[in-house]
């Protein structure tokens, strides 16, 4: 049984389709990226899936349970869900925020208090625990709202762009704990940074004008964009004349290098020669090699690649609507 399942999920906003037939599978125990430019329907989606926005269209399920207008108590001490502005009571400190949270979910007085000293020092919040969290910057919201969703420790997290108001540090640890996850707990979560995306998930959707572009493995996505090209790190550099001896392979279209590397990139129709003899140069060049990898697309290049086949450019105008995926 997957975690999350939807299929043909439509949602329409006085004539406008922010979601449009969207089917979706996402296996237990995976952290799945939902990607998508602003305004792509991510949010929409993720609402509907906690049960605060009625579907137009479609179905879907959590955990087996199918999705409804104010989600079953069950299913919701299940999930740990972050939106993508938290807001708390305006009287209550941080501390009391995570009282509250933890009553709700029944933890043990002990027990709670343990979790919560200890969660307020992994997210930085110690030195202003007992501050109104009104009076929170919006990235100590942010991770206010992220050790709320951590402190019950649920076996399912739906994150609607978890690290947007963080600095680089505190995105970093945060993503770190995401893909620390994996395989206890699922995770979902929206995102337009593509590099974090990339450095956690093993899945991948990418969403766009309310529909469905793709979904993925990461791992199957990659191997799909693969380039003809090749590169190989020595541990004391290219040996003299390699470069050369490339070059005049008929195989060979452009070759790079480096003190301590060299790429090669196949002509074209020459690939499979490439594969074929590159090896086998390389060892009896007599230098040690410390890795061969062929190159990939990154998931940004990727992503921008699908949106355009799409249309992006021409909807979103240009470059700038570029700059909405950054």
């Amino acid at each position: 049984m997957n975690a999350i399942e939807i299929r043909d999920l439509s949602k329409s906003f006085r004539g406008h389709w922010a979601l449009q037939e969207v089917s979706l599978e996402v296996p237990r125990g995976a952290v799945y990226g939902f990607l998508g430019p602003n305004g792509a329907g991510k949010t929409t989606a993720i609402k509907i899936l906690m049960g605060l926005l009625n579907p137009s269209g479609g179905r879907a399920a959590l955990l087996g349970e199918k999705v409804r207008p104010g989600l079953s108590r069950g299913l919701k001490k299940r999930i740990g869900y972050l939106p993508e502005e938290p807001v708390f009571p305006e009287a209550l400190t941080g501390r009391e925020v995570l009282e509250f949270v933890g009553e709700v979910n029944g933890i043990p007085v002990e027990e709670r208090r343990a979790r919560i000293e200890q969660i307020l020092v992994r997210f930085d919040l110690a030195a202003a625990a007992n501050r109104r969290a009104a009076g929170y910057s919006r990235g100590m919201r942010q991770r206010l709202g992220l050790a709320c969703v951590l402190l019950p420790q649920p076996d399912f997290y739906i994150l609607d762009e978890p690290v947007s108001a963080l600095d680089p540090v505190g995105r970093l640890e945060v993503l770190e704990l995401l893909a620390s996850l994996r395989g206890k707990a699922t995770v979902f979560f929206s995102s337009h940074v593509l590099a974090d995306v990339e450095r956690v998930c093993d899945h991948v959707a990418v969403l766009y004008q309310g529909r469905l572009l793709l979904q993925s493995s990461l791992e199957s996505l990659l191997e799909q964009y693969r380039l003809p090209r090749y590169r190989i790190s020595f541990r004391e550099g290219p040996p003299p004349g390699l470069a050369a001896e490339l070059r005049a392979r008929p195989w060979a279209r452009k070759v790079e290098a480096s003190p301590g590397w060299i790429a090669v990139e196949a002509a074209p129709d020459g690939l499979a020669q490439m594969q074929e003899e590159l090896l086998p140069l390389l060892a009896g060049c007599g230098a040690v090699v410390t890795s061969y990898e062929r190159e990939h697309e990154d998931l940004e290049m990727i992503f921008l690649k699908l949106l355009r086949e799409a249309g992006y450019g021409e909807n979103e105008g240009g470059m700038a609507g570029e700059n909405a995926l950054r």
